[in-house]
């Protein structure tokens, strides 16, 4: 069965073990079965699964008390006495009606009733055989007097069939129009105070962050009131539609578009639909119904479509298995859990259209269980796994991606970063040193890159290399910039027997073309790390930006050193080394993402000279960029509201002059004063459109 178990007089159900979905009618079934064959008393049951639902003694009663019944009637099915004679034309008969009762018992307690009260024989034509009728008729008056009094019985009355009752009882419920299950809010959860706790999306969409006792991550939940207040009507046309189309394969299709066109397609069909059945529907309806059917038949179903709307807000969805909640990344309140889930249907439906809806050039089967590619219409990165790749589970982390680049004034807006650090990473970059952009998963370090080609400016050839288009490369060209974007295989593996390009082979054939600010994205494999160190050794001067997972340079310098087997002193070929990392404040404080500090390279002496680090304070408005090279205050503060450049000017107290500066002001005959003045300049401009955007 399906792994029920007693510890004292609570009843456990494993299922991880069982072969059938939580709450569909097959497990139903079976767990039925099994209550019905343990004799020793319960008062709770637990079902753990990757959410554990313990039921009260209220509710387990429910179940019990049904299951005793099963019990009373299998042992009444044993007795030969209750069917009369066996002589008698309608023995075999009331044999199968008990046993077609017992059956539908387990799947529909409605139809087993109506099968019973149904129940009728002609008079026998023996007067031998009328005692064993009315015997087996009083018999079933009593089953069903019995049956008709059950909690469950009346539970499923109430509630249309058995999963819904049993859902009821579980506090769970289901979507009408698909096989989905859906947490409901728990009792004791509260709505966030925070004014950017609720806020509202396209197609009607509701969102509100709930606190939850005790629970150390938020509750990030959807409400849909177009979709949950449709009559009945509507409702069923809906589900209708989408189990018909679900059946349909769409071939010969634009699958990069096909997401809209049907949802104007299906809200026609509604309006069209409900016209003809003389059912009342509004614009605004049909719309949410066309977007919801899309959704589920060629997108990644309703729940992570929706949860897309949000680009704002939330950066990653995460789906560890079938069954299990999805979890999200909020920009603001960190990790939050939901309420919805998928089942392996749903699931691998959903893998399939992104697979399709990404050109379908990458494989996603037993032979290539690793796929990596982009949702343009979502802007959305997605990593899918699935056997043999997993123990048997499907998995994905879904990222979404800005459309529009990050700027440094954006930068300053969210405390990242202070106003004279902002110009002088604005100064350096246009000087065209290279520099290495560090930090753990999930920092920023791509689109802090991608920020500075706001820096590289219009004046030079841009040259993003990736594997995954995650800058956004048309923003850019929209605004005047010339850059190219080249794609090139995975950098996390070694080789590889596509017709793509490697890192490396890419970007010496791009400098070949010319002079170009090249950008690398997410370095991973020995290959491409000692291909970026070649290119910076054996092109001195050549501008690279390029990112890596790391937390300090002992870090780097250890994975050269030991991993991939490069000496450290290679290192000195980039110029800057750019940390970011994660702060918050508080065990359920908002998330920051800021610049935790950075060093330099001097070539002379050997060694990485600090110019920014970041210092904590009580709140992020009190944390500060500690300028290592300049004494002035306004060096490291972070409001330039009294801000004076004339001040500056006349007062600039130079601790000691970084030496990647030094470096290009020597090729330009430029003071360094002059750079750091221009920072200075370029900081509070960020500021004051920092300021004008408020």
């Amino acid at each position: 069965m399906c792994n029920l178990y007693l510890e004292g007089n609570r009843a456990v159900v494993d299922l991880s073990k069982c072969p059938y979905e939580f709450a569909s009618p097959e497990f139903i079934n079976f767990h039925l079965k099994d209550l019905s064959t343990t004799t020793q008393p319960i008062k709770r049951i637990r079902y753990e699964e990757e959410i554990v639902v313990e039921l009260d003694e209220e509710k387990t009663s429910v179940l019990t008390e049904y299951a005793a019944f099963i019990r009373q009637l299998e042992t009444l099915m044993l007795r030969d006495d209750i069917y009369g004679m066996k002589e008698d034309p309608q023995y075999v008969n009331r044999k199968n009606i008990l046993k077609r009762f017992y059956e539908y018992v387990f799947l529909n307690p409605i139809i087993a009733e109506q099968q019973l009260a149904d129940y009728e024989e002609p008079t026998p034509e023996r007067s031998v055989f009328e005692k064993g009728r009315a015997t087996f008729e009083a018999w079933i008056g009593g089953i069903l007097k019995r049956y008709r009094v059950l909690k469950l019985y009346d539970l499923v009355k109430k509630t249309g069939d058995l999963r819904s009752a049993f859902l009821s009882l579980a506090g769970l419920r289901s979507l009408y129009f698909v096989a989905s299950l859906v947490l409901d809010i728990p009792k004791n959860a509260k709505p966030l105070s925070d004014p950017d706790a609720s806020y509202k999306l396209p197609y009607g969409i509701e969102v509100q962050i709930y606190e939850v006792p005790g629970a150390e991550a938020y509750l990030y939940v959807q409400r849909n009131p177009l979709i949950e207040q449709l009559p009945q009507d509507l409702s069923k046309l809906l589900r209708e539609t989408i189990n018909e189309q679900m059946k349909e394969s769409f071939e010969d299709v634009r699958w990069e578009i096909l997401m809209q066109l049907k949802t104007r397609e299906y809200r026609q069909y509604f309006i069209d639909k409900a016209m003809m059945e003389g059912i009342k529907i509004t614009p605004e309806q049909a719309l949410a119904m066309g977007h919801e059917c899309a959704a589920w038949v060629v997108g990644l179903g309703a729940h992570i479509e929706n949860i897309a709307l949000d680009k704002n807000n939330i950066t990653d969805i995460y789906i560890d298995s079938e069954n299990s909640p999805l979890y999200v990344e909020h920009a603001k309140f960190g990790i939050c859990h939901t309420l919805y889930r998928y089942n392996r249907e749903l699931l691998e439906r959903a893998f399939k259209n992104v697979v399709k809806t990404t050109g379908g050039l990458r494989k996603f089967d037993e032979s290539a269980p690793i796929f990596d590619g982009v949702i343009k219409r979502l802007s959305m990165r997605c990593h899918l796994q699935r056997p043999p790749a997993t123990f048997e589970e499907l998995q994905g982390a879904l990222r979404i991606m800005k459309e529009q680049p990050f700027t440094y004034a954006q930068y300053l807006n969210y405390h990242s970063m202070s106003p004279f650090l902002a110009g002088y990473d604005d100064v350096l970059v246009s000087l065209g040193c290279s520099e290495a952009v560090l930090g753990l998963k999930g920092v920023g370090k791509t689109m802090f890159t991608a920020a500075k080609i706001t820096a590289i400016g219009t004046r030079r050839r841009v040259l993003p290399i990736q594997d995954i288009e995650e800058i956004p490369v048309r923003a850019f060209r929209k605004r005047g910039f010339h850059i190219g974007a080249a794609r090139v295989q995975s950098s996390e593996v070694e080789t590889g027997r596509t017709s793509e390009l490697d890192l490396v082979s890419m970007a010496n054939a791009l400098l070949r073309m010319g002079d170009a600010a090249i950008i690398i994205n997410e370095v991973r494999s020995r290959s491409a790390v000692q291909g970026i160190i070649n290119l910076l050794n054996t092109q001195p001067g050549v501008f690279l930006l390029y990112n890596l997972h790391a937390e300090s340079l002992r870090d780097v310098q250890d994975r050269l050193e030991l991993v991939f087997g490069i000496p450290a002193a290679s290192m000195y070929a980039t110029d800057r080394y750019s940390f970011l990392k994660k702060v918050r404040f508080g065990r359920k404080g908002r998330i920051y993402r800021v610049l935790g500090f950075e060093y330099e390279s001097d070539i002379e002496q050997k060694k990485f000279i600090e110019v920014f680090r970041f210092r904590r304070g009580p709140s992020i408005e009190e944390c500060n960029w500690e300028c290592k090279f300049l004494r002035n205050p306004e060096a490291s503060s972070t409001n330039f509201d009294k801000f004076d450049m004339k001040k500056i000017q006349k007062d600039l107290d130079i601790a000691f002059i970084p030496p990647a500066l030094v470096r290009r002001a020597e090729e330009s005959g430029i003071p360094p004063e002059q750079y750091m003045l221009q920072a200075f300049f370029k900081g509070k401009m960020y500021y004051d459109i920092m300021k004008t955007s408020r």
